[in-house]
């Protein structure tokens, strides 16, 4: 009888193991996480746009850790798509050196493209009006930096 009831303790323990180590996989979401971004990267790389969008996201609600995949889309969109938001993004990004080395000079050159876009655009834009002036103030403050730089320099 002890040997029975020891056989059937390990048998126990071994099962307990088994479905601890499923369920950690199971909420292991970091890993999730992970392979949904790259399926999502495949299907960017196919041509999928909502995919490339999805992407875009992941500087607003993921960690630095994934800035970088955040900031090629980002890049990608604003390029091909012609998207204020992502222009607006993406010059954040090279503002605050997110994803990509810090580079004020493209990160004015986007702003200034985001604005030329929401000008275009009128009534149709997505920006608002507390985006566009956060835009124009932008502008303005990193014009000024370029100023100053230049004259310290000379």
């Amino acid at each position: 009888m002890k040997n029975t009831l020891a056989r059937w303790w390990a048998q126990l323990k071994q099962f307990s193991a088994q479905a601890v180590q499923k369920i950690r996989a199971c909420f292991d979401f970091k890993k999730r996480r992970r392979a949904l971004y790259e399926e999502w990267d495949q299907q960017a790389q196919q041509g999928n746009e909502e995919a490339c969008y999805k992407l875009m996201t992941l500087y607003l609600d993921e960690t630095p850790e994934y800035y970088p995949l955040a900031f090629h889309w980002t890049e990608h969109v604003a390029t091909h798509h012609a998207d204020c938001a992502a222009m607006l993004q993406l010059a954040q990004m090279y503002e605050k050196g997110h994803g990509t080395s810090r580079h004020l000079s493209k990160a004015l050159t986007w702003y200034e493209a985001c604005l030329s876009m929401h000008v275009i655009r009128g009534k149709n834009s997505p920006l608002s009006l507390e985006a566009a002036n956060f835009v124009q103030e932008r502008i303005l403050v990193l014009r000024r930096e370029r100023k100053f730089e230049n004259t310290s320099l000379n």
